[in-house]
């Protein structure tokens, strides 16, 4: 039953898209399985290569170090120390796996390829049903109702659409690969989460660039780690109330978010070398009080008031950018962007063709949008994703035979 179980671990792949959309606090689940079901092949790679892939990955245990020490400073210390150990986990998980995805034969990376895209096929119609019933299935269990419960599957679809389509290309199943692509493009742009429709859009046109030029891959990489950088800038200065009623004429549901990004970069000036401390921004100086209402006037020139019914800082700003800076400071954000550009360069010297570049790029402009406009930094469901989807594109590695310093 063991040997069975261990043969047949690519198809805890399959869980991805069930969990995504339904259960998606549970995406540690398969990560767990996996390492349990290969835990032989880890000893193996630890027998043979000795601690060489642990000392060469000795770099991405810095953010977290700095974010333990930045307890000294923090708003809340015990919220930085447990946010500092959880991340130092999951980088330790994602070695881990990393290790056993780099030693996947053909055929196993057949089955994971596979047995992924099943599960998202699989996934989609339940969740469409549920949209249909506005909600009759997912109201009993969520607090949000459908479309919206679906958002984070849908941005996991959409990071995860160019690593699937082309491993099941590569893999000899192109009309399948395809009728994948269409059928999770379908989902992604007929459900409600804009940034993943926004995401999917800047991926293919990197696809394509990067495919075309492989030169371009680092343009397509370092601009969106520059714009993160740099994207507390654009909202140190207060829009005038004025403004603030010309965008929500424009787009209703921009300028909550905008007004996030105001506050957090007024704290940003405040602290800009070291932040408030790891995962502050939930516990931020004035963050629960009540946005005001302010008094406009529309186009058409008539009166109304503007009422956001949130706060000045939820429990974080829905940018990575920002969020780095309000809790680390400039030395956290130079150690995040360092730690992706690090493992980038590694993943990208172990891909070959250009196709695998082009995924690879695309894959990372689609996730670091993502991580822009929706969601938390330290969120362990995303986290538990991105380490998937990271050892998803390892599976289209052409040579396994590449430098350790690499790995």
């Amino acid at each position: 039953m063991q040997k069975f179980l261990e043969r047949n671990w690519p198809s805890v792949f399959g869980l991805l898209g069930p969990l995504a959309y339904f259960s998606v606090y549970a995406l540690w689940l398969p990560i767990i399985l996996i390492l349990l079901l290969k835990f032989s092949t880890i000893i193996t790679t630890m027998r043979s290569e000795g601690l060489k892939n642990l000392k060469h990955c000795l770099l991405y245990f810095v953010l977290p170090i700095f974010g333990a020490l930045s307890a000294s400073w923090a708003i809340v210390p015990l919220d930085a120390v447990s946010t500092s150990m959880k991340f130092f986990v999951y980088i330790f998980m994602a070695i881990l796996l990393g290790m056993i995805v780099r030693n996947a034969n053909d055929n196993e990376k057949q089955k994971i390829f596979m047995s992924a895209a099943v599960g998202f096929l699989l996934a989609f119609p339940f969740a469409l049903l549920d949209v249909l019933l506005v909600g009759a299935i997912s109201s009993p269990f969520k607090d949000w109702h459908a479309p919206d419960v679906y958002n984070r599957g849908t941005a996991i679809t959409a990071c995860l659409l160019f690593p699937i389509t082309v491993g099941l290309y590569r893999h000899n199943y192109r009309k399948f690969s395809i009728v994948f692509g269409l059928i999770s493009l379908a989902i992604i742009f007929g459900l409600y989460m804009e940034s993943a429709q926004l995401a999917v859009l800047v991926a293919v046109i990197t696809f394509c660039f990067v495919k075309w030029q492989t030169k371009l891959f680092w343009v397509f990489v370092t601009v969106p780690l520059l714009v993160t950088l740099a994207f507390p800038l654009f909202f140190v200065s207060p829009f005038s109330k004025s403004v603030q009623c010309r965008i929500y004429e424009i787009k209703h549901s921009a300028i909550h978010r905008i007004m996030i990004y105001q506050f957090a970069s007024s704290k940003i000036i405040q602290k800009p070398l070291f932040g408030w401390g790891m995962d502050a921004s939930r516990s931020m100086p004035e963050g629960t009080r009540k946005l005001e209402t302010v008094k406009c006037v529309n186009s058409a020139g008539s009166k109304f008031n503007l009422y956001l019914d949130g706060t000045n800082m939820p429990l974080h700003p829905h940018n990575a950018g920002i969020q780095i800076w309000l809790e680390l400071g400039l030395v956290g954000s130079i150690l995040l962007i360092g730690s992706v550009l690090l493992l980038i360069k590694r993943i990208k010297c172990r891909l070959v063709k250009a196709e695998e570049h082009a995924v690879l790029a695309s894959t990372f402009t689609c996730c670091c949008l993502i991580y822009n406009i929706s969601f938390g930094i330290w969120q362990s469901w995303l986290m538990f994703a991105m380490i998937l989807i990271v050892s998803t594109i390892l599976l289209l590695c052409s040579d396994q035979e590449k430098d350790p310093q690499n790995r």
